[in-house]
């Protein structure tokens, strides 16, 4: 008799297919978790900063830090090295131009100077000797040429006079010969004695022009060694206040070596040390502005120096309005450098979000409860906000913390206390 087989319910190849079956669900479900960025954190409110887009009036700006300045400064330096002997002023002070500051001494130079003072004068005299050797030769020849002259007229007087005599027949023909002989003879002599003397003269004023122009260079570089002993009394270069100067007595100070500054106290300006990255958006003629005392004052740049150490460069700027009585030299001002003109802007407030995305994507609040995380593109920045390029609407809210404590989360389900 045949047996009835009863059917299985469960198979093993259906047990295969139900496993298989929910592998590939979990597996879809992990890629659309995955895909949306990561998993979803609580956070508390009352820890989060929510700023909120705002279409406004914005300018580029960055803070930078300036100190006071004078106007001018002129660095004093030792002309001439030796020892502090006196010390008229002290650090501080105010200074007219030309007052003596410090007197140094220097045993060396002194000596130098006497030697070769000496040996100038010297070379001075016998050149001057020289000269009036010349001149007194000049003299002597003029002489001889005024003699001459004067022969020849008295010759040629007594010519005419024998010849007279002569036509007459009251002197000989011997005595007539001899007087119109002497006649020319006195000429020729005269007519020498004025070439000769002219082409004396000639050399005569070349030496003297060139003894001239020897005894003035003498006594130039006797001028220059004499001021040379006058530097040892440093003077002030400008009139001014007088810093930087600290000296003592017998202190020893090289040649060259900075002996301090006067600041000219008619003005001030700012300087500034800015980060290199700016180097190429910062010129002549940007604005900036300045806060004291609650009130803000206008500033100006008026040089940049390219110039990068330790990866910042230099900028100059001047007051605009008058300097407020409070300002002195060295004071540090909290500045904000203008990089654009004014233009209506979408913005959003700066917070430490920025340092923690680079500015690529933000926590965008969704309700009251949640915030999801959204990609942005944010462009320039001021002291206080952020130029929105795209996606972000006006009126929506942001999460300004900083993202660090938040990992990879996606979401914030946002709890209320």
């Amino acid at each position: 008799m045949d047996k009835i087989i009863e059917k299985k319910t469960w198979t093993v190849r259906r047990w295969l297919s139900v496993v298989g079956g929910l592998l590939v669900l979990s597996g879809l479900i992990y890629l659309i978790v995955a895909g949306s960025g990561g998993g979803v954190l609580k956070v508390e409110r009352d820890r989060l900063t929510v700023g909120t887009v705002v279409k406004q009036g914005f300018e580029e700006t960055i803070p930078i830090t300036g100190a006071v300045q004078p106007l001018q400064s002129i660095f004093i330096t030792a002309t001439e090295g030796g020892t502090v002997q006196e010390i008229f002023v002290e650090d501080g002070a105010m200074v007219e131009q030309g007052d003596p500051l410090l007197r140094l001494t220097n045993a060396n130079l002194m000596l130098d100077f006497m030697n070769r003072e000496t040996q100038i004068i010297e070379q001075i005299n016998n050149l001057r000797n020289t000269r009036l050797q010349i001149e007194q030769n000049k003299r002597t020849q003029s002489q001889q040429l005024i003699d001459a002259d004067y022969q020849y007229k008295e010759a040629y007087r007594q010519f005419r006079i024998d010849s007279v005599l002569m036509r007459d027949s009251v002197i000989s023909v011997s005595q007539f010969e001899a007087s119109q002989n002497n006649a020319h003879y006195q000429k020729q002599r005269r007519d020498f004695t004025a070439r000769n003397l002219a082409r004396e003269e000639s050399i005569q004023n070349l030496q003297l022009s060139r003894i001239d122009a020897s005894i003035g260079l003498m006594e130039r570089n006797l001028t220059a060694i004499r001021s040379n002993l006058e530097n040892l009394t440093v003077r002030a270069p400008i009139t001014g206040e007088l810093t930087g100067f600290n000296h003592f007595l017998g202190q020893r100070k090289a040649q060259g070596e900075n002996l301090g500054q006067v600041d000219l106290m008619s003005g001030f300006i700012v300087r500034c040390q800015v980060d290199e990255f700016y180097l190429a958006r910062i010129s002549q003629g940007l604005d900036a502005v300045y806060t004291l005392s609650g009130n803000e004052h206008p500033l100006r740049v008026t040089k940049v120096l390219p110039q990068v150490t330790n990866g910042q460069f230099t900028v100059e700027m001047e007051f605009l309005d008058s300097i407020p009585p409070s300002i002195t030299r060295g004071q540090t001002l909290q500045i904000r450098l203008k990089l654009s003109n004014r233009s209506t802007a979408l913005t959003v407030p700066r917070g430490g979000f920025y340092q923690s995305t680079g500015g690529n994507w933000v926590f965008v609040l969704d309700g009251e409860d949640r915030a999801v995380k959204r990609d942005v593109e944010l462009g320039r920045q001021s002291t206080e906000f952020i130029e929105v390029l795209s996606g972000l609407e006006e009126g929506e809210q942001i999460i300004l913390n900083s993202y660090t404590t938040f990992g990879d989360a996606s979401q914030l389900e946002i709890n209320k206390n």
